[in-house]
């Protein structure tokens, strides 16, 4: 095993946030890539990251949407190869996903008549629901989980019962689910906390709506370091966060059903990304710009504070100043968690810097001592590319064994 990293690329005010767990393996959530040679480097520095097939070509075991907006999935059809595995060309250099996470109710949020977010689908986002749509159908042709390239998860049930016959692809909420992945990695746990059940009351599915319903997942991934006490090697499992640009009601929602079931234990993190880069309006009902004393939503602000001790709270923005996102208001509110918490620090990739080439620096955590660490040089963390060492030919094709 060797240690888990987290690495926050710099791409201003989107999100593409790289896993890498301690038995090598990546998950890759969300993607934000604009155009032009400007942002070469972001695809260059991705693969750099990425482990390699038997032919030279990149490959990230999982890709996750939190959900469509252009800041979250531009760059999926410039970076990534889509369609049949087998048609992989040999001289490839996009990048094949062995397996999708993604929420057919975050699209149907995302796309509903009346609502204030993007309800047309950029290109990157359609390309991407195809390829998702594709998978899904091989599923339910086939009947199994399927090879490398062609899996898929399906993160919460659809409604009306559309999602009712391919239930062995499906993670519900409040449920761990890692074990459904054809990654076979038993040093990682996802468990499912959002997008929400579609709301009894109109009202409320609509605010669902306008909020930015996201994919919320808390990613555990375990580490091991030597306990000076015990004098050996333990292994404990550290928690990450993640909830895209969900706002406010989102959270709201999220810690009340938790609160009810007596699950509060399950917001608790290590790393948390600060939601919609690190908008005020994850926090709070009241604008920041309009009224003289905004307030804290009582329970969104509660379920993003379950810090653990030493946590640190990444923040995927441009840089502070004058407009919003980010929000000082809110980073305020992060930075007072994370004191309350015993501990811990507030991080923003666009304060790290530039590399040689005057490239801005990403913001790479990984785990030291027990405790999430920010890592100035990405070499150090100690993991090599290589041919997937899981992966074995059968049939004439690549899968797990």
């Amino acid at each position: 095993m060797t240690l888990p990293s987290i690495e926050v690329f710099p791409v201003g005010n989107g999100d593409m946030t790289l896993i890498t767990t301690a038995n090598g393996k990546t998950i890759l959530i969300d993607c934000y890539r604009k155009s032009g040679s400007d942002y070469d480097f972001l695809e260059e520095r991705l693969k750099d990251r990425l482990n390699t097939d038997d032919k030279g070509r990149p490959y990230v075991d999982v890709f996750v949407l939190t959900h469509p907006d252009k800041d979250h999935i531009t760059g999926f059809s410039t970076m990534f190869y889509r369609g049949n595995p087998d048609d992989w060309c040999e001289n490839s250099t996009k990048i094949r996903i062995n397996e999708i996470w993604s929420s057919p109710r975050v699209f149907r949020r995302a796309t509903a008549t009346g609502c204030d977010g993007n309800n047309t689908l950029c290109d990157d986002a359609v390309k991407f629901n195809t390829e998702v749509k594709r998978r899904v159908k091989l599923y339910r042709d086939g009947g199994n989980i399927g090879d490398e390239g062609n899996r898929v998860i399906i993160l919460s049930s659809d409604e009306d019962g559309k999602t009712d016959d391919i239930k062995q692809i499906v993670a519900e909420l409040y449920t761990s689910f890692g074990h459904m992945s054809g990654i076979d990695d038993q040093s990682l746990n996802a468990y499912l906390l959002a997008p929400a059940d579609k709301q009894e009351v109109a009202e409320d599915e609509e605010e669902l709506t306008k909020n930015n319903s996201s994919a919320i997942i808390r990613f555990d991934l375990d580490h091991a370091f030597y306990d000076e006490t015990l004098n050996f090697d333990v292994t404990q499992k550290k928690s990450f966060l993640v909830g895209g640009d969900a706002e406010v009601k989102c959270w709201e929602v999220l810690y009340d059903k938790l609160e009810a079931t007596g699950q509060l234990n399950e917001l608790s993190y290590d790393v948390l990304l600060a939601p919609h880069h690190c908008s005020w309006r994850s926090l709070s009902n009241d604008s920041e710009s309009k009224c003289d004393d905004p307030q804290l939503n009582a329970s969104a602000h509660a379920a993003l504070s379950f810090a653990n001790e030493n946590a640190l709270i990444l923040c995927s923005s441009h840089e502070f100043g004058n407009s919003t996102p980010p929000s000082q208001l809110a980073r305020d509110a992060y930075e007072k968690i994370l004191t309350d918490s015993n501990g811990g620090q507030f991080l923003a990739v666009a304060e790290q810097g530039e590399d040689s080439d005057g490239n801005p620096n990403s913001l790479f955590i990984t785990f030291d001592n027990n405790k999430p660490t920010k890592t100035t040089k990405t070499e150090a963390r100690n993991f090599s590319k290589v041919v997937n060492p899981a992966a074995v030919k059968k049939d004439g094709k690549t899968t797990y064994a």
